[in-house]
């Protein structure tokens, strides 16, 4: 796929990658001890009924994964001299530590109602203090560094680390039922909810103590966060929660995850079950640590053979392929499990010469490792293999471990790069914590939709919790199901994944155009605007007219929009074209492709088209607006570059030449730039009438208040095309277009007769303030509404602007800079 270095600042240092893994061992061992606790000792060790196990492991889940979202937005959304992240993660992990201990500390003899409540009250409590540490710290992961590589790196890191958790788990089996150890397997539950509890806080503050995330500081458009704007933040966020929804990458990757995880998570106690009591009916003693080994097999191949493998495919074919690779090879896996498990195979294997040798190889090792075993007190660590070892249960877990170890591994280097895309399409701020949230909520519903069928499927199946035995019936349908459960939901998930398209190629160029972003805008027009005005709008007097302006104030945002609709299908006289696609700006040449289809979108709704450029491909502005039986005002890119000045001149002439051109403009706001003087500007002017087909007007375009302060330039325009944007010298909206018409008619009384044009005029959807203007859908849509209603009714022309949004202009006007247009920049159109 790609050989590409990743460069040195992109790199995340290894100690920080520890950090981050140490929060990620937590991240696991929390959800894989609580779920051994309630799916398997709930039962075992004080007999709760497996339905009501099940309700206690999902229906906190409900409230966990809603939980997630506004934690996520709480995050993206903090400012603080420790960053928006890490103070929570500090916070959240001795939270969760303090109340994990708390929730089993539960009586021997408690009543099956006590434990119900105890447990449903304070797993609630600490679900709020996980979703403190987790949604932060999943989000610092997403922001530690934009290399594509790095990312599934650092991912496959900390996934590995989190595997150890997975080795220690399944020894919650063996360590709490054994009698040389604990009493009883309640006391057992107790005292290891002490040791992760404290395990918690220990390793879950490192991150927030040693990891860096991005630079977050001056980061824009965040939300201030208080009990006095909990309703805008409750608004916010769900606006967030949409704008994520709407993201079609990532709702893949919440599908994929949805299914895999959840189709083994529902399945997970299963294998336990199987082989105590289907392999050994039934008996604890006979079973030994099998079970234990079985998990934490599973756990080292994954850490140590299968993340490797997948981080290192990743880089060579994708993180997609890589993904829909490891999904079948697990799939193969689950269904080897039908064989893996089989009793008559196990002890035919054992039968061999084979399964000889390597019994007593494994026998020889304990038989030396069990006096100090028993000297450390730590003989339920042991293996007996007097009763044969069932080594046909290890054989598909290299297969099947390719399923939880390249999901989380490529789910969450993915997500990081579906956080790129959001911040191109949707700007400032980042929303990575926002992003894991709405990850992980797709995640925990789905994890307490598989903890309930989980209970739901034992009672089927007819699973007796207390029972000694189970039968033949009973565990043959268990078996089944710990097949076809998970093997069918990867299936699913293979299919969902196929049309994922956020591969490496695109990912950079979205990470190149971001860099570009984060350059510091220079901001030529809304400072130009501002920069003249030397007045207050209150001693203007102004006021809206009626026989104008429309009164909004008991209109709904749906009524203005059908006003909106209403207005566009009306049509405009002109719009100025805006041709740059997402990705590009003024150094990429235009198509002819992109030019024509953007034509024929802004056709039905206009008579004249504005173009500013005629060469880089803007000279097939004209031509397809010819084609489109539109009329043209074609302008020449003028500025301090004399070489290009000449090839415009030269292209505009050209297409005049051609028919191509009705109004022939040179150069737009070349004096608001201060990059020419007025003399040059007029000579530039004559020298295009000379050159030009007689009865074509050469006009020059620039802000209205330019053309009063030099009046020369009026006598050597044929028409006056003039910019006037109430927006860029702070107007209310209320008194915009009043304003307006003002700059209107004072430059027609300099004008002495000669037609004049409004050649750019519009107000942004989205970005930062000017002033008391404020950039706003609605407020676009009013000032759109009245401005057309005046030049339609006293027959003013007038451009619009603009017809597409372009992100380019950002690094001109900033944020709000790319937010003019009544189509966006996927060609949709906006207010709708």
């Amino acid at each position: 796929m790609s050989d590409k270095i990743t460069p040195a600042e992109a790199k995340v240092p290894v100690g920080q990658k520890a950090a981050f893994g140490a929060g990620h061992f937590i991240l696991n061992v929390l959800p894989g001890t609580l779920g051994v606790f309630i799916q398997f000792f709930l039962l075992t060790a004080w007999g709760v009924d497996p339905l009501w196990a099940g309700l206690l492991g999902g229906l906190p889940r409900v409230f966990d994964a809603i939980t997630d979202p506004i934690m996520g937005f709480i995050t993206d959304n903090t400012k603080s001299r420790w960053g928006r992240r890490r103070p929570y993660i500090f916070f959240g992990s001795i939270l969760s530590g303090i109340l994990f201990f708390l929730m089993w500390q539960l009586d021997d003899n408690a009543s099956e109602s006590y434990i119900i409540w105890h447990v449903m009250i304070l797993q609630l409590l600490f679900l709020i203090g996980n979703t403190m540490f987790a949604t932060p710290l999943v989000g610092l992961g997403y922001e530690m560094t934009p290399d594509y590589h790095e990312r599934t790196r650092l991912m496959a890191f900390s996934n590995t680390m989190g595997q150890i958790a997975w080795m220690i788990v399944p020894w919650l089996y063996v360590i709490i039922p054994d009698t040389e150890t604990f009493s009883t397997k309640p006391e057992g539950v107790r005292t290891m909810a002490l040791i992760v509890g404290s395990m918690t806080i220990i390793f879950g503050v490192l991150p927030s103590l040693f990891c860096k995330g991005m630079d977050a500081g001056e980061m824009e458009d965040r939300e201030r966060i208080s009990f006095k704007t909990l309703a805008k933040n409750l608004k916010k966020l769900w606006e967030g929660i949409l704008q994520v929804s709407k993201n079609k990458p990532f709702m893949k990757l919440c599908g994929a995850t949805f299914l895999v995880f959840n189709g083994f998570q529902l399945v997970a106690a299963f294998g336990v079950f199987i082989i105590v009591f289907y392999m050994y009916n039934g008996s604890y003693d006979m079973a030994g640590t099998w079970p234990a080994w079985f998990n934490t097999i599973n756990a080292i191949i994954t850490a140590f053979i299968v993340i490797p493998i997948i981080s290192k495919i990743a880089t060579k074919i994708g993180k997609r392929n890589a993904f829909l690779l490891s999904t079948f090879l697990s799939i193969v896996g689950y269904v080897l499990k039908w064989w893996g498990f089989d009793v008559e195979l196990n002890a035919q294997f054992n039968e061999t010469a084979l399964g000889q040798s390597l019994t007593e190889g494994l026998g020889t090792i304990f038989n030396f490792l069990n006096p100090y075993l028993e000297r450390i007190g730590a003989s339920w660590f042991t293996i007996n293999v007097e009763d044969g070892v069932p080594w046909l249960i290890f054989l598909p877990i290299p297969l099947f471990a390719f399923g939880m170890g390249g999901l989380f591994t490529l789910m969450m280097s993915m997500t990081a790069d579906v956080c790129d895309l959001d911040e191109l399409e949707n700007g400032l701020p980042r929303k990575e914590g926002t992003f894991g949230a709405i990850y992980w909520l797709m995640v925990k519903l789905g994890q307490s939709i598989a903890l309930v069928l989980s209970g739901v499927i034992l009672s089927i199946v007819g699973f007796v919790p207390d029972a000694d035995v189970q039968t033949i019936e009973t565990m043959t349908n268990l078996r089944i199901a710990d097949i076809i459960v998970p093997a069918g939901t990867a299936a699913i998930a293979f299919i969902v994944m196929w049309s994922y398209n956020l591969d490496e190629k695109r990912v950079n160029e979205i990470g190149k155009e971001l860099k570009r972003r984060k350059v510091k805008p220079k901001v030529i027009s809304s400072s130009g605007y501002l920069a003249h005005k030397n007045f207050s709008f209150e001693g203007l007097n102004l006021q809206p007219e009626r026989e104008y302006d429309l009164d909004f104030v008991q209109k709904s945002p749906r009524e203005i929009k059908a006003l909106f609709a209403a207005t566009l299908k009306k049509g405009l006289h002109g719009i100025c074209f805006s041709p740059y696609e997402e990705g590009q700006d003024l150094t990429d040449k235009l198509t002819e492709e992109q030019i024509s289809r953007r034509m024929r979108i802004i056709k039905p709704y206009t008579k004249w088209v504005r173009s500013f450029s005629c060469t880089n491909g803007n000279e097939y502005i004209p031509q397809f607006a010819k084609n489109n039986n539109l009329q043209t005002v074609v302008g020449a890119w003028i500025s301090n570059d004399k070489q290009n000045n000449e090839a415009e001149i030269k292209k505009l002439v050209s297409l005049a030449q051609a028919g191509m051109v009705d109004i022939a403009v040179v150069g737009n706001e070349v004096l608001l730039r201060s990059e020419l003087s007025v003399e040059e500007v007029i000579d530039y002017l004559k020298r295009v009438k000379s050159l030009i087909p007689k009865g074509i007007p050469v006009a020059y375009v620039d802000a209205y208040y330019i053309f009063d302060q030099h009046p020369a330039l009026i006598e050597a325009s044929d028409v006056i095309l003039i910019n006037c944007y109430p927006f860029w010298e702070g107007a209310d909206i209320d008194v915009s277009t009043a304003y307006l018409r003002y700059m209107y008619r004072l430059i027609e009384i300099r004008a002495k007769g000669k037609p004049v044009i409004i050649s750019e005029t519009g107000w942004p959807s989205d970005g930062e303030c000017t002033e008391n203007a404020e950039p706003s859908k609605v407020n676009a849509m009013k000032y759109f509404i009245n401005v057309q209603h005046w030049s339609n009714k006293e027959d003013i022309p007038m451009f619009y602007f603009s017809s597409f949004d372009e992100s380019w202009k950002i690094y001109h006007e900033g944020d709000v800079g790319q937010r003019w247009g009544i189509w966006n920049e996927k060609e949709k159109l906006k207010f709708k």
